[in-house]
């Protein structure tokens, strides 16, 4: 009786050894290599030994005449449907495995969709009207090789014009040397016709940047105006704008600071004059310059503060806008997450107008701000592309307000205020200009740039203002991931152990408890 179950449980281990040695061979793409077995190579030929020792031992096993019983009994007519099922289970993975090397579909499942690119890369890429080539210096032995590969392969996936290759840097010290690798620079470079940009680090944002620099024609160069108070552009202390500034050098502009005081006149290659966070006042002659920059069809961001006066009335006017002498307050306690007070208020970006219709769901935070007013009669109809909430309102008596608290008064404007405008307005001769008002300075300094949709909301006023509108959009992030390295010995293995072993020992345990429960 033993001798039976004995050689029933051997018999069928054996066939599903040899059945899963398919199954193998299905998923192991090498099975030897430079004349010598690899890991699955070994494990395909011990499988198929093991199966067919197994079965021979099962019939050597058997009783007399067993053989013939198994082939002519019952056991026959259910071995037939077991192998048809078996065939079946076959043909359905190498199906399967055509359809997923043919027709590749990948599936984001992770917490930050870290592996999905962005709203801004899909439409860079889907806006590509020549080839790109980028060229990444990565050896095979680097842990960054498979990340930069990877995504590249995403580009690549997303548009028929972005091509790539990986170059090793050790094997092709000849295409080091034309390119100009070095140590600690750059390692990726992107190339369309004679252009050139480089992504110092595999990520989404270096790579999108990179290719945004080497899509763009012509170089568009914006001024910060200086003298005033403003805080410096490369500064990287928390008032500074140095993040902004590195923002607009990635899409392909040149940052320059502008004084009018040393020339009062604007520089004809000014895409766009930034007055950001003025303490002092503007002289008039600087206004002048300003406002004749404005006539000859020039762009502007003003960037206010509240309790600042910037002298700048007579060029808001030209553009139909006005800045209250007030500082939103907005008890809502949102802004509390953020480690703000009353006066930082989280304000709504407008889905009316181009600069914000992307931003309509993100919120934008602002240190401080004062409201802004659309006058009336006036040549420019400003729209305004940022308002507070429902609960905000502009105090008038700012320098009390620390003092007595947050506190309505009578007479004092309700929210929703505008705190953001955006403006056009065609001069003499058809010269259009272009403006866009904030009632902060604050906002996109190197302290808040990264908050909510501050860095994306700046971006966008300053392409609107220099007509890049394709660049109006949400940047990607730098997204981390936690990631894990494998070798490729340990990779093997684990998929080994997980898509052969383990399916294959589990099948077989339930398969042999089986047989012996059916054979008692």
């Amino acid at each position: 009786m033993r001798h039976a179950i004995a050689s029933r449980v051997l018999g069928w281990l054996g066939g599903l050894l040899l059945a899963s040695t398919a199954v193998t061979l299905l998923f192991s793409l090498e099975l030897s290599s430079g004349g010598r077995l690899t890991t699955a190579g070994v494990l395909v030929v011990s499988k198929a030994v093991l199966g067919l020792a197994a079965v021979a031992a099962g019939f050597a096993l058997g009783e007399p005449g067993g053989v013939k019983r198994f082939f002519t009994g019952r056991a026959a007519h259910f071995g037939f449907f077991t192998a048809i099922s078996a065939l079946l289970v076959v043909l359905l993975l190498t199906v399967a495995n055509w359809a997923a090397w043919k027709r590749p579909r990948i599936w984001d499942l992770t917490k930050n969709r870290i592996y999905t690119l962005s709203e801004d890369t899909q439409k860079t890429l889907a806006g590509l009207k020549d080839d790109v080539e980028a060229v990444a210096f990565y050896g095979q032995a680097e842990r960054s090789y498979a990340e930069a590969q990877e995504l590249l392969r995403r580009y690549a996936d997303r548009s028929l014009h972005f091509k790539y290759r990986m170059v090793d840097p050790w094997r092709s010290p000849e295409e080091v040397k034309r390119f100009a690798i070095t140590d600690g620079g750059p390692r990726i470079v992107l190339r369309r016709g004679g252009a050139e940009a480089r992504a110092r680090e595999p990520s989404e944002q270096a790579l999108t940047s990179a290719l945004v620099q080497v899509t763009r024609s012509g170089k568009r160069k914006v001024y910060f105006t200086e003298g005033h108070g403003e805080p410096a552009p490369r500064d990287a202390g928390k008032a500074g704008y140095a993040a902004a500034v590195k923002a607009l050098e990635s899409e392909g502009y040149q940052v320059g600071t502008l004084s009018l005081l040393d020339k009062a006149e604007v520089p004809a290659d000014a895409s766009a004059v930034l007055v950001a966070a003025p303490r002092k006042a503007f002289l008039e002659p600087e206004v002048k310059a300003l406002r004749d920059y404005a006539a000859r069809g020039g762009r502007l961001g003003l960037y206010l503060e509240p309790e600042a006066n910037a002298g700048l009335d007579a060029l808001l006017g030209d553009f139909g806008v006005e800045a209250d002498e007030d500082m939103v307050v907005d008890p809502n306690p949102v802004s509390r997450l953020f480690g703000g007070t009353a006066v930082t208020p989280v304000v709504r970006p407008s889905a009316a107008h181009p600069i914000t219709k992307d931003l309509a769901q993100t919120g934008v935070l602002l240190s401080t701000a004062r409201s802004l007013v659309a006058l009336r009669d006036a040549t420019s109809t400003p729209s305004p592309i940022a308002l507070t909430g429902d609960t905000a309102w502009g105090e008038t008596d700012v320098k009390s307000l620390y003092g007595k608290g947050a506190r309505r008064d009578e007479g004092e404007k309700g929210g929703p205020l505008p705190v953001a405008m955006a403006a056009e307005r065609t001069f003499a001769g058809g010269k259009a200009a272009r403006a866009v008002v904030v009632g902060d300075g604050d906002f996109f300094a190197n302290g808040y740039q990264d908050l909510l949709g501050n860095l994306d909301f700046f971006m966008n006023g300053v392409n609107w203002l220099a007509e890049q509108e394709d660049r109006l959009t949400i940047r990607p992030r730098t997204r981390e991931a936690s990631r894990l390295f494998l070798s490729e010995a340990q990779a093997t293995a684990l998929k080994v152990v997980t898509i052969d072993l383990v399916p294959l020992a589990l099948l077989g345990l339930g398969l042999a408890v089986w047989l012996v429960r059916r054979s008692r």
